[in-house]
């Protein structure tokens, strides 16, 4: 039997231990044995079991070996497609390979390969154990192979050697992790049965010093860090310590800041003056409403009525109390409307649970008791250490060296938990007095009443902003009947005027005549100025650049005649103005046509 060979017998007794069965290969595989022992059946022999593999291999010997060529891909062309005057037909056997000169050695090592399957496996075996003595093997010997890629991936980001990393958690010195990566170490712990399995592997292979430095070098990344960290006492308490310091400081900070939002929300509430007035007026107002200013009149009301102001709506379906009530705030005391400028914490102080922060502040009271507890063990430890060595020379024995870095800082945060427990009962108390202010039930919520009074400021801003709208409306409708008003009046004094002082129609005709004769005088002369305007610029574009008189000829007549035209269309205004004759005109205009015409003699 197998299990009972000397040569074998201790690898079945690894698996009786616990060790996986590739860990178990591994160290046949490093003592220089058949790894594939392990897969024989332990109740029966070594020879009876290989008879069968061997006269498999023996007919694998008897195979001849096959030949792989280098392959062309192209694509090949058949006898029948082609045709007798293609290139194809024409170079038929007009060269032999055997013609040739070359080197067939050559060719048969660049072109051909024999693979002999023997030659072929020693090649495989060679160079596994090659690749094996120059990079030895990495493999999960203990952990799931999942878990030990993970925990590789995170591993090899830290680029930290795995001794490093124990001492650092050991001895609790933050700085050189930040929480992700801390958590992410802590992940990777060895669990209840990793542990004792990793414990097993190492013992097993731990008869020579080097015998256990090569079975560690086998391990994966992951158990190699696992393995280190089982030598450090309290690891996951030591991380439970590193992972409250490196967040301490912001959780503290946050909280802090939300207790002092609470409290300074709490005491704008109170000491408003302006949201005093509001609550008067809405108390008045709703009295008066409700009881006509007689009756049971209400002495105040809780603060979901303000809520409910503007849901309610007068007899005319469109008015709420809520708008009605901003109308009213605007013609008696306006400064009312500012309130919110008093109240600007009061939004943040709607998201703080109070229960809530009061807890956290209590669970990280609870953190901290622990890492103190860890934190003084291990300054302990440290004092003893010091206790028995002789003091180092420089150092001071009553100094505080013999306190490690976390417990010092513990201390410090201990102060701040404390701080922040006195202003947690401000807080409370604070908040207890803002509710009996308002006359609120004490056990009504932080979230429910700064609810309230955002939701009621909210409103409010929208009423005032739809009073504001209605109002601008209105006054734009009063400029505009006053508008149209004067300008009915003053049409009706003209009409009123024009009664007194009655004018005969001929009076009147002879007024709309003249007015249209004007009219089209003055269009006729803007029309006339424009096209003498025109046929200036030509001209004078086209006698620029004239160095002599005889160029003159040049010019196109019709435009000198135009011009005349024109200019004489202007005089024919003038003279119905009295200032010259038609016959004078006609005169004139004839004369400057015959002095500007080379052709009729004038040049």
């Amino acid at each position: 039997k197998i299990k009972d060979d000397p040569e074998y017998s201790k690898y079945f007794k690894m698996l009786k231990m616990g060790l996986p069965v590739g860990a178990v290969k591994n160290a046949l595989e490093r003592d220089g044995k058949d790894p594939s022992i392990m897969d024989l059946d332990p109740e029966k022999s070594v020879a009876s079991q290989r008879k069968k593999k061997k006269n498999v291999s023996k007919q694998k010997k008897d195979k001849k070996p096959k030949i792989r060529r280098k392959k062309i891909y192209w694509n090949a062309m058949d006898n029948s497609a082609i045709r007798e005057d293609s290139i194809w037909s024409k170079i038929q056997g007009m060269v032999v390979m055997e013609n040739l000169k070359y080197d067939t050695s050559e060719f048969e090592t660049l072109f051909t390969e024999t693979l002999d399957p023997s030659a072929k496996k020693k090649q495989e075996n060679k160079s596994s154990s090659e690749t094996s003595s120059s990079k030895p093997k990495k493999s999960t010997q203990v952990i799931e192979g999942k878990r030990g890629m993970n925990g590789g991936i995170i591993l090899s980001r830290l680029k930290m050697d795995y001794k490093d990393i124990a001492d650092t958690i050991d001895g609790m010195i933050c700085g050189k992790f930040d929480f992700t990566q801390l958590k992410n170490l802590k992940e990777f712990l060895p669990n209840e049965e990793e542990a004792p399995g990793i414990q097993a592997y190492i013992k097993s292979a731990s008869s020579s010093e080097k015998e256990k430095k090569d079975a560690i070098n086998d391990m994966c990344a992951c158990e190699k860090y696992m393995y280190a960290m089982m030598e450090v006492e309290r690891a996951k308490d030591k991380f439970d310590c590193m992972l409250f310091e490196t967040q301490f400081l912001s959780r503290i900070e946050e909280a802090m800041e939300s207790i002092n939002t609470m409290i300074t929300a709490c005491e704008d509430v109170q000491s408003s003056e302006r949201l005093r007035k509001l609550m008067a007026m809405i108390l008045t107002l709703g009295n008066q409403i409700n009881t006509g200013g007689s009756g049971k009149i209400a002495a105040g009301f809780s603060l979901d009525a303000l809520l409910k102001l503007d849901e309610a709506k007068a007899f005319d379906k469109k008015t709420s109390v809520l708008q009605y009530l901003v109308k009213l705030v605007k013609q008696n005391d306006d400064e009312i409307l500012l309130f919110k400028k008093d109240m600007k914490r009061v939004g943040k102080a709607e998201d703080i649970v109070l229960d809530a922060l009061s807890a956290e502040i209590k669970q990280m009271k609870s953190d901290l008791d622990k890492v103190l507890s860890v934190a003084e063990v291990e300054s302990k430890k440290l004092r003893e250490k010091q206790t028995s060595s002789p003091p180092e020379q420089g150092i001071d024995s009553n100094s505080n060296t013999n306190e490690i870095p976390m417990l010092i800082f513990a201390k410090e945060a201990e102060k701040k938990v404390e701080e922040a427990f006195a202003k947690v009962k401000e807080m409370n108390s604070k908040f207890s007095s803002t509710l009996a202010y308002f006359g609120e039930d004490p056990k009504m919520s932080s979230t429910d009443f700064f609810g309230t009074l955002n939701k009621f400021i909210s409103k409010f801003q929208m009423s005032q902003d739809f009073v504001d709208k209605e109002e601008e409306a209105r006054i734009k409708d009063e400029k505009r009947a006053a508008a149209k008003k004067k300008k009915e009046e003053e049409k009706k004094a003209k009409q009123d005027a024009a009664k007194k002082n009655p004018i005969s129609e001929e009076q009147r005709k002879e007024v709309t005549q003249k007015k249209e004769t004007q009219d089209k005088k003055e269009s006729q002369e803007k029309i006339h100025k424009e096209e003498k305007k025109k046929v200036d610029t030509t001209i004078e574009h086209k006698t620029r650049n004239m160095t002599n008189p005889e160029t003159k000829a040049r010019i196109p007549v019709n435009l000198l005649f135009k011009k005349i035209a024109n200019e004489a269309a202007l005089q024919r205004n003038k003279m119905k103005t009295g200032s010259e004759t038609e016959e004078e005109l006609d005169i004139n205009h004839s004369k400057k046509r015959n002095d500007l015409n080379p052709l009729a003699g004038g040049g």
